[in-house]
């Protein structure tokens, strides 16, 4: 069983995946944005591998949001938990 990011890590993940599931955008859709794998843009989805800095403002902007209320969202969510 692969490693898993932290919890902070582990949030923003899911937090990604709710907006994902909100706009109903398949996670598949992040591998053009994020230029890469299926296997790399799935670990990084389900919390295996952190988004980077740089893979947090793409998927923000892919999803028509800031970065900020991206990680705020993640970072209010990880604080309720």
């Amino acid at each position: 069983m692969a490693k898993r990011a932290g919890v902070w890590a582990e949030t923003v993940a899911a937090t990604i995946r709710a907006e994902l599931a909100r706009r109903r955008i398949r996670a598949t859709a992040l591998m053009e944005v994020l230029d890469l794998g299926r296997t790399a843009t799935y670990d990084r989805v389900n919390g295996v591998v952190p988004f980077d800095t740089r893979e947090i403002l793409l998927v923000a902007s892919f999803l028509g949001l800031s970065a900020e209320r991206l990680v705020r969202e993640a970072d209010r969510v990880s604080r309720s938990s």
